[in-house]
């Protein structure tokens, strides 16, 4: 989730956070993975949030609050995925809710007591924004550090760019750039690619920048259009030691276009390698498709959950099958 999705309100002051006793400040950074430290999903919840997700992404009007009901009663089961999407729609003011900064805070909340990576990244954010907590840019960093130690790659992007500059810790943030970019994580390749050009070192940044096009950066697939262009040394902006190749520099340009008319669905070019194999290898023929693009077509909607499994499980945990959200003398 982007910083700037949370919207800024008061904060109530009543509204406590997390135990923090597990947070380190310290700045010594050994990568993890998010995979690795995210529990199995609950089949039915996760019936619930493929579905929620199908009716999100189709095309067409959106009835957001029957969306987020299905978010809700799967987050009740310790779906994390479920629990992140409904606090964006509840965040965003997309779906209602009776105090969406509450409830987003709680959501958040409960990923933490989980060890769920995303849940301090979320955490992180709302200390940032105020956003039903007190305003602490502090308190923040150090929910920000621990997702980034947990594994989150949008936290290991995030305090990267903190710590870049030359003054602060370069060494650390290009460890966590390079640890959010084997994760798949476009924007850090983007940036971890540049540091490696600046410093000269034109092999390692082009191995990055693919990377970060196989991830689903625009950025990166518009950097290699233009490197394979052959500009000269003093092109600072795309100069990667390379000769003019401009079938690989098409390729790039139409990967580029394929990536941004996609945006926001998390497009990936998994066969990067195969459509634009970096030099020396030879370029194949290559018909103009996309992989993630042929599963998109191939894809079928998932089932429709039955009346009767959703209000069985939303019985069970005390929530109103109708928004997901408790029933009155429910505790939250």
């Amino acid at each position: 989730m982007g910083a700037c999705t949370k919207k800024e309100k008061p904060a109530p002051e009543s509204t406590t956070l997390p135990d923090l006793n597990s947070v380190q400040a310290n700045l010594a950074f050994t990568c993890t993975h998010n995979a690795d430290h995210l529990p199995s999903l609950d089949p039915k919840a996760d019936a619930l949030f493929q579905y929620a997700r199908y009716l999100q992404k189709r095309n067409g009007p959106k009835d957001f609050d029957d969306i987020v009901r299905y978010y809700r009663i799967a987050a009740a089961y310790g779906h994390y995925k479920a629990n992140d999407n409904a606090q964006l729609l509840i965040s965003q003011e997309l779906a209602h809710s009776p105090d969406p900064a509450k409830e987003a805070v709680d959501l958040a909340s409960q990923l933490v007591e989980q060890r769920i990576p995303a849940g301090y990244y979320d955490i992180g954010q709302y200390l940032e924004a105020g956003y039903g907590l007190k305003q602490d840019n502090e308190m923040s960093l150090h929910y920000f550090r621990k997702a980034a130690d947990l594994g989150n790659p949008d936290a290991q992007y995030y305090i990267g760019e903190l710590l870049a500059p030359r003054d602060n810790a370069p060494v650390i943030a290009k460890q966590m750039r390079e640890c959010a970019t084997a994760q798949g994580y476009g924007k850090a390749a983007m940036m971890l690619g540049l540091d490696l050009k600046t410093d000269g070192s034109y092999p390692e940044a082009l191995k990055t920048f693919q990377k970060g096009v196989e991830a689903g950066s625009a950025e990166c697939a518009f950097t290699l259009e233009n490197a394979f262009q052959g500009p000269a040394k003093s092109d600072t902006l795309y100069y990667l030691a390379l000769s003019h190749d401009p079938e690989r520099s098409r390729r790039y340009q139409v990967i580029g276009k394929f990536i941004d008319s996609n945006d926001g669905r998390n497009p990936k070019v998994p066969e990067i390698d195969k459509i634009v194999p970096l030099p020396p290898a030879k370029l194949p023929p290559w018909d103009g498709s996309f992989q993630w693009q042929k599963e998109q077509d191939a894809a079928t909607p998932p089932q429709k959950p039955s009346d009767e499994m959703i209000n069985e499980m939303a019985k069970a945990k005390h929530l109103d099958p109708a928004t997901g959200l408790p029933l009155a003398g429910a505790r939250g």
